[in-house]
């Protein structure tokens, strides 16, 4: 007997499949125009605007990805659709077809290897009462831990009112939401050197947690489960300026001092960065790190296990609580068994 590996990695995103066929003829659905330039790269076309979205393997199977997975050392995945593709200015019934086929199709992945994945569902979001429809529709099942949810909804952050029933639901629910940007508000501030993502996608992380502290969510929502990508942005380095504003600012006004709700948020470890992930460690808790890879992005780190391996200000015991003792904690029953055999 083959012992699969134990990590757990919280940011891993896949296309579904029903969409690349619609690439491959292209053809339309659900409102999208989709079709592959002569580089075999799929675009996308929406609303006027066109997308490329950049893949290293758009015919990617499961058995495939399972087989990488134990190349990296990688146990289970949480699995989210591609950031780019959440679509959410598409009309309210187009939007609610395509989180139904997205989630059904994910659904799949996790059936068809139920020891190896677990799925984070993709919400439209455009529409908060379908979303949260959606959300209880997948967490009533095993195959789901909760929600990818973007740093923004077409412009709105998340202590917009309107938005505020789709968290409350995730916590009544008891799902995850992890924290992802998607269609950034900064993309068209940064047009050159992939700053759009270089910078652009810390600072919407950032202003998700600055709206959720001073827009006074997490005190309405105590027991809501937050997971934020690439290490929080820059929340952790930045949390002093938060402080002094609620000190200073009358339109900055938080119930508390905002470094401490910095607990209230798990977060990836994808920073690059031995000394930005040791701070980001120091400052929240090694309870509150999971692992990160965001799975098959260029943006992400190929051997995650190996990388935490390398790091000698990291011990033994933070190592094992980052690679999968935090989410097991954070998730309990919802993940594969510990000891799963291939």
């Amino acid at each position: 007997m083959i012992t699969t590996p134990t990590a757990i990695d919280v940011h891993a995103h896949y296309l579904p499949r029903p969409l690349v066929e619609a690439a491959r003829r292209g053809a339309r659905r659900h409102g999208i125009s989709f079709s592959r330039d002569e580089r075999g790269v799929i675009t996308y076309t929406l609303g006027g605007q066109s997308y490329d979205l950049a893949w290293p393997d758009p015919e990617e199977t499961p058995s495939q990805r399972v087989a990488r997975m134990d190349a990296a050392r990688v146990g289970i995945q949480l699995v989210s659709m591609a950031p780019n593709m959440h679509a959410y200015d598409l009309e309210s019934a187009s939007a609610a077809g395509f989180a139904l086929e997205t989630n059904d199709d994910l659904a799949g992945l996790v059936e068809a290897h139920p020891d190896r994945f677990r799925g984070l569902a993709y919400l439209p979001l455009q529409d908060p009462q379908q979303a949260v429809e959606e959300l209880a529709r997948v967490m009533s099942g095993g195959d789901f831990v909760g929600a990818m949810v973007s740093t923004n909804i077409n412009g709105m952050l998340w202590d917009e009112p309107s938005l505020f029933p789709v968290l409350s639901a995730a916590e009544e629910l008891d799902a995850l939401i992890f924290v992802h940007p998607a269609r950034p508000m900064t993309r068209n501030i940064f047009p050159r050197h992939h700053l759009q993502n270089v910078i652009g996608l810390p600072t919407e992380t950032t202003a998700t947690v600055a709206s959720l502290i001073f827009g006074g969510v997490l005190d309405r929502l105590p027991s809501l489960k937050i997971c934020l990508a690439h290490g929080g942005g820059y929340s952790c380095f930045a949390i002093g300026r938060f402080d002094h504003a609620a000190r200073v600012r009358h339109d900055a006004v938080a119930s508390s001092p905002p470094s401490g709700y910095l607990r209230r948020f798990h977060y990836d470890s994808l920073t690059h960065s031995e000394p930005a992930l040791r701070y980001i460690l120091d400052t929240v808790g090694a309870d509150r790190i999971v692992l990160g890879t965001d799975y098959p992005a260029d943006m992400g780190v190929a051997a995650p296990v190996e990388w935490l391996e390398s790091l000698t200000s990291l011990h033994s015991e933070e190592r094992q609580l980052i690679t999968g003792d935090n989410l097991r904690a954070l998730l309990g029953e919802r993940l594969p068994e510990k000891e799963a055999a291939s």
